[in-house]
């Protein structure tokens, strides 16, 4: 089904998101470094977080359990994604949450560590 494709395909992304965290936390570092000094960062965010969640807005509109993890998740990203779409100070003020420096990529880890069991969970209910 369509549903199950998109629950693969939003655990496979979480899931690498999350581990790449974990193993190139340099790397975030500095796109969101990037980021933040662009013209534009909350274009740039919004075109992160909009694709996912988009496509799980459109195509998995499942509010029964357990299925529905995938379906708040693609809220979340949709509204993250317009916030910093229309409200570009909203998106400079997260991207200065994780701090600078090492500080940001022990943060980027950290985050990849808590996230990767959510992302294994969404990995076992697309697959098992």
């Amino acid at each position: 089904s369509v549903e199950l494709g998109i629950e693969r395909l939003a655990a496979l992304v979480l899931l690498l998101t999350c581990l790449s965290h974990i193993t190139a936390p340099a790397a975030w570092r500095s796109l969101f470094d990037r980021i933040g000094k662009s013209e534009a960062p909350g274009l740039a965010t919004a075109a992160i977080h909009l694709p996912l969640g988009l496509l799980l807005v459109a195509f998995h509109n499942v509010w029964s359990a357990p299925a529905v993890i995938f379906t708040l998740i693609g809220w979340a990203l949709l509204l993250k994604g317009t916030v910093h779409l229309l409200a570009p100070r909203v998106a400079m003020r997260s991207l200065k949450l994780p701090g600078t420096g090492e500080q940001a990529e022990r943060r980027y880890q950290l985050a990849g560590v808590i996230m990767t069991p959510l992302a294994a969970v969404l990995i076992w209910l697309a697959w098992f």
